[in-house]
This record gives C-alpha cells, sequence and structure tokens, in this order.
C-alpha cells in the first residue's frame, strides 16, 4: 500500500477512534490496551531492533533495559505493600538484606524514569562516550534539583509513559512522516489528528450518559487498572483539578479526559498496525511470529482474569518499548525541527533575493 493510501487509511481510523471514544470511553479504553497493546509492544520492539533502536550504540537495549528493570523492580515493591498477588515479593525482600536497595529504588523510580530518557536522548545524538557521560551528569543534576517537584514528577512518572508517548509522539511521529515523503494526504492527517482533539475538548456531552455505575464491570476494571490516576494527574496538569481534590471519573471533565485516553490509546495502537506496508513490522521469523503470538494470547489470558494481574506481568514489555522509543522519538523531534529551520532559512533566502 501507497504512503498516500496510507494516509488517508489514518484519517478514517482518526475518526472512527475518536467516535469509539465517544460511545464508551473506559471500555474502549481497557479493550485496545488489553487487546492490541501488547502485540504492538511486540511488534514494535522487533522492528526497533532491526533498526539498531535509531542509534549509535549497540549497548542501547542493555542500558535502556536495564532502566526499566530497575523501574519494574521497584513498581513490584511498591505494588506489594497493598496488592496480595505480589505480597509474597514484598515480604521476601523486607526480610532480606535487599530492603535498603528496594526502598532506595522505590524512592527514586521518577528519576530512574527521567534518566531512561536522557540515556537514550545521549545515545541517539552522540557517537562519543564523552559527551554521553557529560548529558548524563546534566540530566543527574536535574533530577536532583527537580526531586520535590510536584510537577517534575507528575510530568515524569505519569504523563512521560502514557499521555507523551501515545499522544504526543505520534502527532511528532505522523508529522516527521508527512514532511519525509511531502504527502498532502500526510498533513491532512495531521490536521485531523489535531482537530480531534478540540472535538474532544469542546463538544457537549451528558456526562450521566457516562456515568460509571452504570457498569460495574467496566467502572472497577478502570478503577483497577490505575488509569484513573492518570486522569487525576493529567487534570492536575491542565490545571482543571487541584491537587489533594477530589476527583471524580464519571464528571464532565473525568469523562473527557477518558475520551481522551480512549482516543490517544486506541488510534496510538491502529496508526502503528495501519503502515504495515511502509514500516514492514510484520517481516520477522516464523519463529519470532509464533512467540509473539504465544506472548499475545498469553496477556489477554492474563487480562481477562485479572485485568491488574495483566497489566503487572506486562509491565516489563509495555515500559520496555516505551524506553526503547525514545531515541526514534527525539530523531523525529529532530527532524521535524530541521525541516522547519530550513523552511524559514529558505523563504528569508527568497526574501533576501528579491531585496
Amino acid at each position: 500500500m501507497e504512503s498516500r493510501k496510507i494516509d488517508l487509511l489514518n484519517i478514517f481510523l482518526i475518526m472512527a477512534s475518536l467516535m469509539a471514544a465517544f460511545w464508551q470511553p473506559f471500555g474502549v479504553f481497557l479493550f485496545s490496551y488489553a487487546i492490541l497493546g501488547p502485540l504492538h509492544y511486540l511488534t514494535e520492539i522487533n522492528w526497533l531492533e532491526e533498526r539498531n533502536y535509531f542509534s549509535k550504540s549497540s549497548a542501547t537495549p542493555w542500558l535502556l533495559g536495564g532502566f526499566v528493570l530497575l523501574i519494574c523492580l521497584a513498581s513490584f515493591f511498591a505494588e506489594g505493600m497493598q496488592n496480595p498477588t505480589l505480597g509474597f515479593f514484598y515480604s521476601f525482600v523486607q526480610q532480606s538484606s535487599a530492603k535498603v536497595f528496594f526502598e532506595m529504588l522505590s524512592a527514586n523510580v521518577v528519576h530512574l524514569a527521567f534518566l531512561s530518557f536522557v540515556v537514550a536522548v545521549s545515545l541517539a545524538a552522540f557517537g562519543d562516550w564523552k559527551f554521553r557521560i557529560l548529558v548524563l551528569f546534566i540530566g543527574i543534576a536535574v533530577a536532583t534539583i527537580f526531586r520535590t517537584n510536584n510537577t517534575y514528577t507528575i510530568l515524569v512518572g505519569s504523563m512521560l509513559p502514557t499521555i507523551v508517548h501515545v499522544g504526543v509522539f505520534t502527532g511528532i511521529f505522523m508529522l516527521y512522516g508527512a514532511i519525509k515523503t511531502d504527502s498532502r494526504q500526510g498533513f491532512m492527517a495531521v490536521i485531523t489528528y489535531i482537530l480531534a482533539h478540540f472535538v474532544i475538548v469542546f463538544f457537549p456531552i451528558d456526562a450521566s450518559r457516562y456515568f460509571l455505575a452504570g457498569s460495574s464491570v467496566v467502572s472497577e476494571t478502570f478503577v483497577q487498572s490505575g488509569f484513573n490516576n492518570v486522569l487525576y494527574q493529567l487534570g492536575i496538569v491542565l490545571g482543571r483539578v487541584g491537587r489533594g481534590s477530589n476527583f471524580l471519573v464519571n464528571s464532565e471533565l473525568g469523562i473527557r479526559l477518558g475520551i481522551f485516553l480512549a482516543f490517544s490509546y486506541t488510534y496510538h495502537y491502529l496508526n502503528w498496525f495501519s503502515k504495515t506496508s511502509v514500516i514492514r513490522w510484520h517481516r520477522v521469523s516464523k519463529k519470532k511470529l509464533v512467540g509473539a503470538l504465544v506472548i499475545w494470547l498469553a496477556s489477554i489470558a492474563l487480562y481477562s482474569f485479572d485485568y491488574r494481574i495483566g497489566l503487572l506481568a506486562l509491565l516489563f514489555l509495555s515500559l520496555l518499548h516505551v524506553v526503547l522509543e525514545f531515541p526514534l522519538n527525539f530523531v523525529s523531534i529532530s527532524g521535524v525541527v530541521s525541516a522547519v529551520r530550513q523552511k524559514i532559512y529558505s523563504a528569508l533566502q527568497r526574501g533576501a533575493d528579491v531585496g
């Protein structure tokens, strides 16, 4: 399929994702995250591997994977304090000599996420380890300065691996693709994507129509997923919710944020799967394909059994695909900035020639 046909397909997918999100935001999100998410992680990680993760270092998967492992261990330790499923892990750590280490990890999990981003950017931007180490030290300094800043904690610890990843980076990736192919349809898709967000903000809704108590399964599962906290923190970032205030998911604001969440995740996944003929993520060996299908089916079974257990079981894979994509995000942003700068320079040059 030509890239322009894919761009037209994506315009349709944007509108379809938007309508689905308005129809049943929380149910659509839970479905997309559990069914489409794992298959996306597996196919994208394989695709990134074949392109050396858009990095200038062969150590990229080990370094970034190490950060993800530490973040997961810290998350499992914290989860064990309130989730019986991981209670045995928490108790084991509490009685072992590793207790101090895990407490340190838990206290610095946001900084680990920030430094994984810093390291990923340094690996994509520089081939010289001296510059990479310098960037790492700058990152550590920034993390130290903002260690008690609540906005930094929310943006890095909550927004970066969720909203920024599926919303902001998807838009930038689309724009970068449109610039590279100089596709009118690609730019139309980007404009449609932006307009969809205006629809989410301004389209009138009746919050009672989405009242979560009407579906106890959806209500309980969404709260169980923990993404109600992501909506609450997004409300804080947008200045619509006060810290420590009572945030209601079934309020008008909660519903709008839920629609945004469902739209962002659903389209993020569909956008990836739509690019089969261009990205060719499906061109893998039979061994990898079978392995991916087995993991995907197992993940669906886990989500069906207990959504929270599914989230925990897929946490490493989910975070790994986010972190391994950071170098690509840097390349996309750099490409867009470079293209815009070139356009401005060309316009100024033409103006000078006319003058």
